[in-house]
Protein backbone atom coordinates (compact mmCIF):
# COMPACT_ATOMS: atom_id res chain seq x y z
CA UNK A 1 0.00 0.00 0.00
CA UNK A 2 2.70 2.37 1.12
CA UNK A 3 4.29 1.41 -2.62
CA UNK A 4 1.07 2.45 -4.50
CA UNK A 5 0.95 6.00 -2.57
CA UNK A 6 4.29 6.64 -3.35
CA UNK A 7 4.27 6.07 -6.71
CA UNK A 8 0.58 8.29 -6.97
CA UNK A 9 2.80 10.83 -4.93
CA UNK A 10 5.11 11.18 -7.77
CA UNK A 11 2.98 10.85 -10.26
CA UNK A 12 1.00 13.69 -9.40
CA UNK A 13 4.61 15.44 -8.72
CA UNK A 14 5.17 14.78 -12.53
CA UNK A 15 1.89 15.85 -14.07
CA UNK A 16 2.44 19.14 -11.99
CA UNK A 17 5.89 19.91 -12.85
CA UNK A 18 4.87 19.37 -16.48
CA UNK A 19 1.91 21.76 -15.80
CA UNK A 20 4.06 24.10 -15.15
CA UNK A 21 6.66 23.41 -18.05
CA UNK A 22 4.13 23.69 -20.59
CA UNK A 23 2.13 26.68 -18.93
CA UNK A 24 5.73 28.66 -19.14
CA UNK A 25 5.88 27.46 -22.95
CA UNK A 26 2.63 28.76 -23.44
CA UNK A 27 3.29 32.04 -21.54
CA UNK A 28 4.70 34.34 -24.41
CA UNK A 29 6.00 37.67 -24.39
CA UNK A 30 3.00 38.33 -27.24
CA UNK A 31 0.64 37.22 -24.23
CA UNK A 32 2.03 39.81 -22.10
CA UNK A 33 2.44 42.82 -24.32
CA UNK A 34 4.38 45.23 -22.15
CA UNK A 35 5.30 48.65 -23.17
CA UNK A 36 7.76 50.75 -21.76
CA UNK A 37 6.96 54.31 -20.02
CA UNK A 38 9.53 56.56 -19.23
CA UNK A 39 9.83 58.20 -15.90
CA UNK A 40 8.47 61.58 -15.49
CA UNK A 41 5.80 63.82 -14.14
CA UNK A 42 2.07 65.14 -14.85
CA UNK A 43 -0.85 66.31 -12.79
CA UNK A 44 -2.82 63.50 -11.39
CA UNK A 45 -6.99 63.82 -11.34
CA UNK A 46 -7.07 65.76 -14.85
CA UNK A 47 -7.92 64.15 -17.84
CA UNK A 48 -5.25 63.90 -20.73
CA UNK A 49 -6.30 67.17 -22.25
CA UNK A 50 -6.76 69.26 -19.17
CA UNK A 51 -10.10 69.52 -19.64
CA UNK A 52 -12.16 67.44 -17.01
CA UNK A 53 -11.61 66.30 -13.71
CA UNK A 54 -11.43 62.41 -12.26
CA UNK A 55 -14.51 61.67 -9.96
CA UNK A 56 -13.39 61.29 -6.61
CA UNK A 57 -9.87 62.86 -7.41
CA UNK A 58 -8.26 65.92 -6.62
CA UNK A 59 -5.12 67.31 -8.82
CA UNK A 60 -2.03 66.74 -7.62
CA UNK A 61 1.66 67.06 -9.11
CA UNK A 62 3.32 63.51 -9.36
CA UNK A 63 6.43 62.19 -10.36
CA UNK A 64 7.07 58.58 -11.40
CA UNK A 65 9.80 56.06 -11.97
CA UNK A 66 9.78 54.56 -15.45
CA UNK A 67 8.10 51.27 -15.60
CA UNK A 68 6.16 48.49 -17.46
CA UNK A 69 3.14 47.85 -18.30
CA UNK A 70 0.52 45.58 -20.32
CA UNK A 71 -0.18 47.67 -22.86
CA UNK A 72 -3.81 45.89 -22.86
CA UNK A 73 -6.10 44.80 -19.72
CA UNK A 74 -4.91 41.11 -18.69
CA UNK A 75 -6.97 39.00 -21.72
CA UNK A 76 -9.10 35.49 -21.15
CA UNK A 77 -6.95 33.82 -22.74
CA UNK A 78 -3.87 34.86 -20.57
CA UNK A 79 -5.80 34.15 -17.40
CA UNK A 80 -6.55 30.79 -19.26
CA UNK A 81 -2.92 29.73 -19.52
CA UNK A 82 -1.87 30.95 -15.67
CA UNK A 83 -5.00 29.67 -13.79
CA UNK A 84 -6.62 26.91 -15.74
CA UNK A 85 -10.34 28.29 -15.79
CA UNK A 86 -12.13 31.44 -17.42
CA UNK A 87 -14.17 33.41 -14.68
CA UNK A 88 -15.38 36.03 -16.94
CA UNK A 89 -19.36 36.38 -17.60
CA UNK A 90 -19.07 36.79 -21.41
CA UNK A 91 -16.52 33.69 -22.91
CA UNK A 92 -14.35 35.20 -25.33
CA UNK A 93 -10.60 34.95 -25.26
CA UNK A 94 -9.40 37.76 -26.66
CA UNK A 95 -11.30 40.15 -24.48
CA UNK A 96 -10.25 41.05 -20.96
CA UNK A 97 -10.82 38.78 -18.50
CA UNK A 98 -13.40 40.23 -15.60
CA UNK A 99 -15.56 38.71 -12.60
CA UNK A 100 -11.76 38.53 -11.04
CA UNK A 101 -11.53 40.25 -7.65
CA UNK A 102 -8.62 42.28 -5.98
CA UNK A 103 -7.56 38.92 -4.27
CA UNK A 104 -8.07 36.90 -7.38
CA UNK A 105 -5.62 38.97 -8.87
CA UNK A 106 -2.83 38.74 -6.24
CA UNK A 107 -3.33 34.87 -6.75
CA UNK A 108 -2.95 35.16 -10.38
CA UNK A 109 0.14 37.54 -10.55
CA UNK A 110 1.82 34.60 -8.02
CA UNK A 111 1.45 32.00 -10.29
CA UNK A 112 2.45 34.32 -13.04
CA UNK A 113 5.93 34.71 -11.34
CA UNK A 114 6.32 31.09 -10.58
CA UNK A 115 5.61 30.52 -14.33
CA UNK A 116 7.77 33.36 -16.42
CA UNK A 117 10.83 33.55 -13.47
CA UNK A 118 9.50 37.01 -13.21
CA UNK A 119 7.57 39.57 -10.67
CA UNK A 120 4.82 41.16 -12.22
CA UNK A 121 2.54 43.54 -10.25
CA UNK A 122 -0.67 45.50 -10.28
CA UNK A 123 0.01 48.83 -11.05
CA UNK A 124 -0.50 51.72 -8.64
CA UNK A 125 -3.02 54.22 -9.64
CA UNK A 126 -0.54 56.89 -10.09
CA UNK A 127 1.32 54.53 -12.62
CA UNK A 128 -2.02 53.56 -14.39
CA UNK A 129 -3.25 56.85 -15.06
CA UNK A 130 0.18 58.22 -15.67
CA UNK A 131 -0.15 55.04 -18.72
CA UNK A 132 -3.29 56.24 -19.62
CA UNK A 133 -2.11 59.77 -20.05
CA UNK A 134 1.22 58.21 -22.48
CA UNK A 135 -0.31 55.34 -24.10
CA UNK A 136 -3.57 57.10 -24.78
CA UNK A 137 -7.17 56.71 -24.20
CA UNK A 138 -8.71 54.39 -26.74
CA UNK A 139 -6.37 51.48 -24.63
CA UNK A 140 -7.75 52.02 -21.31
CA UNK A 141 -11.86 52.25 -21.91
CA UNK A 142 -12.63 48.30 -22.23
CA UNK A 143 -12.90 47.75 -18.24
CA UNK A 144 -12.47 49.23 -15.36
CA UNK A 145 -8.99 48.00 -13.50
CA UNK A 146 -7.72 47.05 -10.62
CA UNK A 147 -5.19 49.18 -9.04
CA UNK A 148 -2.74 48.45 -6.23
CA UNK A 149 -3.54 50.79 -3.90
CA UNK A 150 -5.65 51.11 -1.19
CA UNK A 151 -8.65 53.68 -1.61
CA UNK A 152 -8.98 56.86 0.30
CA UNK A 153 -11.88 59.24 -0.03
CA UNK A 154 -11.85 63.04 -1.38
CA UNK A 155 -11.30 64.39 2.36
CA UNK A 156 -13.92 66.08 3.79
CA UNK A 157 -12.42 69.42 4.61
CA UNK A 158 -11.45 69.34 0.80
CA UNK A 159 -12.75 72.18 -1.22
CA UNK A 160 -15.77 71.65 -4.12
CA UNK A 161 -12.93 73.13 -6.40
CA UNK A 162 -9.76 72.97 -4.89
CA UNK A 163 -8.26 74.81 -7.98
CA UNK A 164 -6.29 77.57 -5.76
CA UNK A 165 -5.06 74.71 -3.46
CA UNK A 166 -1.57 74.33 -3.53
CA UNK A 167 0.09 70.88 -3.66
CA UNK A 168 3.65 69.49 -3.43
CA UNK A 169 5.07 67.42 -5.58
CA UNK A 170 4.52 63.16 -4.81
CA UNK A 171 6.95 61.23 -5.47
CA UNK A 172 6.11 58.08 -6.69
CA UNK A 173 2.99 57.62 -4.54
CA UNK A 174 1.52 54.04 -3.38
CA UNK A 175 -2.23 55.36 -1.55
CA UNK A 176 -3.00 55.13 2.20
CA UNK A 177 -2.30 52.82 4.27
CA UNK A 178 -3.17 49.00 3.69
CA UNK A 179 -7.13 48.54 3.80
CA UNK A 180 -9.73 46.25 2.15
CA UNK A 181 -10.86 48.52 -0.11
CA UNK A 182 -9.24 48.82 -3.37
CA UNK A 183 -8.89 51.49 -5.94
CA UNK A 184 -10.60 50.82 -9.38
CA UNK A 185 -10.10 53.45 -12.51
CA UNK A 186 -11.43 54.14 -15.15
CA UNK A 187 -9.99 57.16 -17.72
CA UNK A 188 -12.48 59.89 -15.47
CA UNK A 189 -13.59 57.91 -12.35
CA UNK A 190 -12.21 56.27 -9.17
CA UNK A 191 -13.73 53.68 -7.37
CA UNK A 192 -12.86 52.05 -3.95
CA UNK A 193 -14.20 48.55 -4.22
CA UNK A 194 -14.15 45.76 -1.57
CA UNK A 195 -10.56 43.31 -2.53
CA UNK A 196 -12.89 40.30 -2.76
CA UNK A 197 -15.90 41.53 -4.74
CA UNK A 198 -16.01 39.96 -8.53
CA UNK A 199 -17.76 42.31 -11.34
CA UNK A 200 -18.17 42.27 -14.82
CA UNK A 201 -15.82 44.61 -16.72
CA UNK A 202 -13.36 45.15 -14.04
CA UNK A 203 -10.45 43.31 -14.99
CA UNK A 204 -6.72 44.48 -15.03
CA UNK A 205 -3.24 45.10 -16.31
CA UNK A 206 0.48 44.28 -15.49
CA UNK A 207 3.24 46.51 -13.86
CA UNK A 208 7.01 45.81 -13.58
CA UNK A 209 9.60 47.82 -12.89
CA UNK A 210 12.79 49.27 -14.94
CA UNK A 211 15.65 50.54 -14.54
CA UNK A 212 14.43 54.33 -15.64
CA UNK A 213 14.18 56.12 -12.21
CA UNK A 214 13.87 59.76 -11.64
CA UNK A 215 17.48 61.60 -11.69
CA UNK A 216 18.10 63.79 -9.14
CA UNK A 217 18.36 66.35 -11.63
CA UNK A 218 15.17 66.42 -12.61
CA UNK A 219 13.33 65.90 -9.15
CA UNK A 220 15.92 69.33 -8.72
CA UNK A 221 14.21 71.15 -11.22
CA UNK A 222 10.81 69.82 -10.33
CA UNK A 223 11.23 70.93 -6.82
CA UNK A 224 12.56 73.77 -7.52
CA UNK A 225 15.73 73.19 -5.67
CA UNK A 226 18.05 74.18 -8.72
CA UNK A 227 17.60 75.34 -12.00
CA UNK A 228 19.53 73.93 -15.16
CA UNK A 229 21.24 76.55 -17.56
CA UNK A 230 23.00 76.56 -21.04
CA UNK A 231 26.12 78.91 -21.17
CA UNK A 232 24.63 81.65 -22.99
CA UNK A 233 27.50 84.64 -24.62
CA UNK A 234 24.96 87.21 -25.88
CA UNK A 235 28.50 89.54 -27.44
CA UNK A 236 27.79 88.70 -30.81
CA UNK A 237 23.30 89.33 -30.56
CA UNK A 238 22.22 86.94 -33.45
CA UNK A 239 18.81 85.19 -32.45
CA UNK A 240 18.71 81.72 -32.54
CA UNK A 241 16.31 80.30 -34.75
CA UNK A 242 15.04 76.57 -34.22
CA UNK A 243 12.68 74.32 -36.40
CA UNK A 244 10.78 71.30 -34.92
CA UNK A 245 8.68 69.37 -37.26
CA UNK A 246 6.68 72.17 -39.37
CA UNK A 247 7.09 74.98 -36.41
CA UNK A 248 9.78 77.60 -36.31
CA UNK A 249 10.80 79.66 -32.95
CA UNK A 250 13.42 82.68 -32.18
CA UNK A 251 15.40 82.54 -29.41
CA UNK A 252 16.56 86.42 -28.70
CA UNK A 253 20.03 86.93 -26.66
CA UNK A 254 19.99 89.19 -23.85
CA UNK A 255 23.25 90.66 -22.83
CA UNK A 256 23.32 90.22 -18.93
CA UNK A 257 23.84 93.52 -16.56
CA UNK A 258 22.50 95.16 -13.07
CA UNK A 259 18.62 96.24 -13.25
CA UNK A 260 16.18 97.57 -10.11
CA UNK A 261 13.14 94.56 -9.75
CA UNK A 262 10.24 95.88 -8.52
CA UNK A 263 7.60 98.57 -8.73
CA UNK A 264 9.74 101.75 -8.82
CA UNK A 265 7.03 104.92 -8.79
CA UNK A 266 9.73 107.20 -10.84
CA UNK A 267 9.93 104.37 -13.87
CA UNK A 268 6.70 102.09 -13.45
CA UNK A 269 4.04 104.72 -12.96
CA UNK A 270 1.29 104.51 -15.90
CA UNK A 271 -0.27 107.45 -15.04
CA UNK A 272 -3.04 106.13 -13.92
CA UNK A 273 -4.51 105.17 -10.24
CA UNK A 274 -4.00 101.96 -8.78
CA UNK A 275 -3.48 100.58 -5.45
CA UNK A 276 0.56 99.29 -6.27
CA UNK A 277 0.66 95.39 -4.49
CA UNK A 278 2.44 94.47 -1.63
CA UNK A 279 4.27 91.90 -3.63
CA UNK A 280 6.15 94.39 -5.96
CA UNK A 281 7.26 96.50 -3.22
CA UNK A 282 11.18 96.22 -1.78
CA UNK A 283 12.60 97.37 -5.32
CA UNK A 284 16.44 95.87 -5.22
CA UNK A 285 19.57 95.41 -7.09
CA UNK A 286 19.62 92.10 -9.26
CA UNK A 287 22.42 91.12 -11.47
CA UNK A 288 22.02 88.75 -14.63
CA UNK A 289 24.64 87.00 -17.06
CA UNK A 290 23.42 86.57 -20.38
CA UNK A 291 20.91 84.57 -21.19
CA UNK A 292 18.18 83.82 -24.23
CA UNK A 293 14.62 84.28 -24.19
CA UNK A 294 11.60 83.35 -26.81
CA UNK A 295 10.71 86.27 -29.39
CA UNK A 296 7.06 85.12 -28.65
CA UNK A 297 5.23 82.90 -26.25
CA UNK A 298 5.40 79.09 -26.83
CA UNK A 299 2.51 79.23 -30.11
CA UNK A 300 -0.23 76.66 -30.22
CA UNK A 301 1.52 74.96 -33.39
CA UNK A 302 5.07 74.46 -32.15
CA UNK A 303 3.26 72.82 -28.68
CA UNK A 304 1.74 70.24 -31.41
CA UNK A 305 4.74 69.72 -32.83
CA UNK A 306 6.53 68.65 -29.57
CA UNK A 307 3.97 66.79 -27.99
CA UNK A 308 1.66 65.54 -30.54
CA UNK A 309 -1.64 66.58 -29.19
CA UNK A 310 -2.99 70.01 -28.00
CA UNK A 311 -4.51 70.47 -24.28
CA UNK A 312 -8.22 71.82 -24.20
CA UNK A 313 -9.52 75.13 -25.87
CA UNK A 314 -6.18 75.27 -28.20
CA UNK A 315 -7.19 75.30 -32.03
CA UNK A 316 -4.51 73.35 -34.70
CA UNK A 317 -5.95 75.45 -36.59
CA UNK A 318 -4.65 78.63 -34.91
CA UNK A 319 -1.31 77.75 -34.93
CA UNK A 320 0.48 80.91 -34.49
CA UNK A 321 -1.74 81.55 -31.39
CA UNK A 322 0.11 81.27 -27.75
CA UNK A 323 -0.60 78.15 -26.61
CA UNK A 324 -2.78 78.21 -23.18
CA UNK A 325 -4.37 76.49 -20.67
CA UNK A 326 -1.53 74.87 -19.51
CA UNK A 327 0.18 74.10 -16.19
CA UNK A 328 3.82 75.05 -14.57
CA UNK A 329 4.47 71.18 -14.36
CA UNK A 330 2.96 70.89 -18.09
CA UNK A 331 5.39 72.81 -18.76
CA UNK A 332 7.88 70.66 -17.38
CA UNK A 333 6.77 67.99 -19.94
CA UNK A 334 7.08 69.87 -23.20
CA UNK A 335 10.64 71.01 -22.00
CA UNK A 336 11.94 67.78 -21.05
CA UNK A 337 10.39 66.56 -25.18
CA UNK A 338 11.50 70.00 -26.78
CA UNK A 339 14.95 68.90 -25.13
CA UNK A 340 14.66 65.28 -26.52
CA UNK A 341 14.51 66.32 -29.56
CA UNK A 342 16.79 70.03 -29.69
CA UNK A 343 19.79 68.31 -27.66
CA UNK A 344 19.29 71.79 -25.99
CA UNK A 345 18.39 72.61 -22.64
CA UNK A 346 15.19 74.81 -22.83
CA UNK A 347 13.91 75.80 -19.42
CA UNK A 348 11.29 78.38 -18.08
CA UNK A 349 12.90 81.58 -17.64
CA UNK A 350 13.41 82.79 -14.32
CA UNK A 351 11.25 85.84 -12.79
CA UNK A 352 13.83 88.33 -12.57
CA UNK A 353 15.09 87.69 -16.13
CA UNK A 354 11.46 87.36 -17.00
CA UNK A 355 11.31 91.20 -16.09
CA UNK A 356 14.69 92.12 -16.99
CA UNK A 357 13.67 90.70 -20.79
CA UNK A 358 10.31 92.75 -20.30
CA UNK A 359 12.12 96.14 -19.72
CA UNK A 360 14.31 96.13 -22.58
CA UNK A 361 17.56 94.87 -20.73
CA UNK A 362 20.21 97.26 -21.28
CA UNK A 363 18.19 98.85 -24.00
CA UNK A 364 15.54 99.67 -21.80
CA UNK A 365 13.35 103.03 -22.17
CA UNK A 366 11.86 102.73 -18.58
CA UNK A 367 8.88 101.89 -19.93
CA UNK A 368 5.28 100.80 -17.92
CA UNK A 369 4.52 98.24 -20.57
CA UNK A 370 6.85 96.16 -22.16
CA UNK A 371 7.50 97.86 -25.29
CA UNK A 372 5.98 101.63 -24.67
CA UNK A 373 3.60 103.58 -22.17
CA UNK A 374 1.02 103.08 -25.09
CA UNK A 375 -1.29 99.93 -23.78
CA UNK A 376 -3.13 99.13 -27.01
CA UNK A 377 -0.31 99.22 -29.43
CA UNK A 378 1.99 97.16 -27.18
CA UNK A 379 -0.20 94.44 -25.71
CA UNK A 380 -3.44 92.64 -26.20
CA UNK A 381 -5.74 93.02 -22.91
CA UNK A 382 -9.13 93.25 -22.01
CA UNK A 383 -9.74 96.84 -23.78
CA UNK A 384 -8.46 95.46 -27.03
CA UNK A 385 -9.16 91.41 -27.03
CA UNK A 386 -12.30 91.35 -25.61
CA UNK A 387 -10.73 88.02 -23.75
CA UNK A 388 -9.71 86.17 -26.75
CA UNK A 389 -5.80 85.18 -27.14
CA UNK A 390 -4.84 86.24 -30.71
CA UNK A 391 -2.04 85.70 -32.84
CA UNK A 392 1.33 86.84 -31.63
CA UNK A 393 4.10 89.06 -32.92
CA UNK A 394 0.79 91.14 -34.24
CA UNK A 395 1.48 94.19 -31.38
CA UNK A 396 4.35 96.35 -31.11
CA UNK A 397 8.13 94.56 -29.77
CA UNK A 398 9.89 96.13 -26.91
CA UNK A 399 13.19 97.57 -27.04
CA UNK A 400 14.86 94.09 -27.30
CA UNK A 401 12.02 92.71 -30.47
CA UNK A 402 10.43 90.69 -27.94
CA UNK A 403 6.61 90.40 -28.40
CA UNK A 404 3.62 89.84 -25.80
CA UNK A 405 6.10 90.00 -23.08
CA UNK A 406 2.24 91.96 -21.70
CA UNK A 407 -0.88 90.36 -22.46
CA UNK A 408 -2.02 87.95 -24.33
CA UNK A 409 -1.51 85.06 -21.78
CA UNK A 410 0.03 84.82 -18.48
CA UNK A 411 3.88 83.56 -18.81
CA UNK A 412 4.93 80.59 -16.16
CA UNK A 413 8.51 81.64 -14.45
CA UNK A 414 10.63 79.15 -12.97
CA UNK A 415 10.33 80.58 -9.70
CA UNK A 416 8.67 79.25 -6.82
CA UNK A 417 6.16 82.77 -5.24
CA UNK A 418 8.37 84.73 -2.45
CA UNK A 419 8.17 88.29 -1.04
CA UNK A 420 10.95 90.63 -2.10
CA UNK A 421 13.52 91.87 0.13
CA UNK A 422 15.79 94.80 -0.57
CA UNK A 423 19.47 92.52 -0.41
CA UNK A 424 20.82 92.87 -3.83
CA UNK A 425 20.70 89.27 -5.18
CA UNK A 426 22.93 87.26 -8.20
CA UNK A 427 20.78 85.29 -10.80
CA UNK A 428 17.94 84.72 -8.00
CA UNK A 429 15.71 81.78 -9.46
CA UNK A 430 12.85 82.27 -6.25
CA UNK A 431 12.31 80.31 -3.17
CA UNK A 432 13.33 76.49 -2.69
CA UNK A 433 9.71 75.92 -0.64
CA UNK A 434 6.20 76.54 -1.02
CA UNK A 435 3.54 75.25 -3.04
CA UNK A 436 2.68 78.26 -5.60
CA UNK A 437 4.70 79.48 -8.60
CA UNK A 438 5.12 82.56 -10.43
CA UNK A 439 2.94 84.32 -13.27
CA UNK A 440 4.01 86.89 -15.37
CA UNK A 441 2.68 89.92 -17.59
CA UNK A 442 -1.25 89.38 -17.53
CA UNK A 443 -3.53 88.53 -20.50
CA UNK A 444 -6.35 88.86 -23.05
CA UNK A 445 -8.41 88.52 -19.96
CA UNK A 446 -6.90 91.00 -17.63
CA UNK A 447 -6.84 94.72 -16.77
CA UNK A 448 -4.34 96.97 -17.96
CA UNK A 449 -3.08 97.26 -13.92
CA UNK A 450 -2.11 93.78 -14.08
CA UNK A 451 -0.03 93.27 -17.23
CA UNK A 452 2.47 96.04 -16.14
CA UNK A 453 5.84 94.59 -16.28
CA UNK A 454 6.36 94.80 -12.65
CA UNK A 455 2.84 93.03 -11.50
CA UNK A 456 3.31 89.80 -10.06
CA UNK A 457 0.72 86.39 -9.86
CA UNK A 458 1.08 83.49 -7.68
CA UNK A 459 -0.61 80.18 -8.35
CA UNK A 460 -0.50 76.71 -7.24
CA UNK A 461 2.09 74.88 -9.67
CA UNK A 462 -0.70 71.72 -10.68
CA UNK A 463 -3.54 74.34 -11.95
CA UNK A 464 -4.30 75.74 -15.75
CA UNK A 465 -6.36 78.25 -17.22
CA UNK A 466 -7.16 78.95 -21.10
CA UNK A 467 -4.85 81.97 -20.33
CA UNK A 468 -1.88 80.16 -18.95
CA UNK A 469 1.00 79.91 -20.92
CA UNK A 470 4.82 80.23 -21.36
CA UNK A 471 8.13 81.51 -22.65
CA UNK A 472 11.31 79.39 -23.79
CA UNK A 473 14.34 80.30 -22.02
CA UNK A 474 17.89 79.03 -22.50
Amino acid sequence: MNKIKTYFLFACIAVLSYSCSSSSEQVTAADLDMVEVQAGNFTMGISADNRRKVTRGIAQPVALDGFRISRVPVSQALWVKVMGKNPSQVEDLDAPVDMVSWVDVQKFLKRLGKITGESYLLPTEAQWEYAQKQLGDKNFTAVGEWCRDSYDEVPEDATKDDYFVPMSLMVNPEGPKETSVKVVRTTLERMGVESHTRRTHVGFRLVQATDNVLTEAMLEVLDGTKIVKEKIDATDGEPEVFTVGDASFKMVKVEGGNFVMGFDITRDNPYLDFTVPDNEKNPHQVTLDDFAIGESEVTVGLWYAVMGSLPYLNDINEPEKPVGNVSWYDCQVFLRKLNSLTGRTFRLPTEAEWEYAARGGQRSRRYGFSGGNDMKSVMWFLDNADSKTRVVKTRKPNELGLYDMCGNVWEWCYDRAAEYTADPAVNPSGAIEGGTRILRGGSCASRWDACRISNRSYMPGKNFKGTFGLRLAL
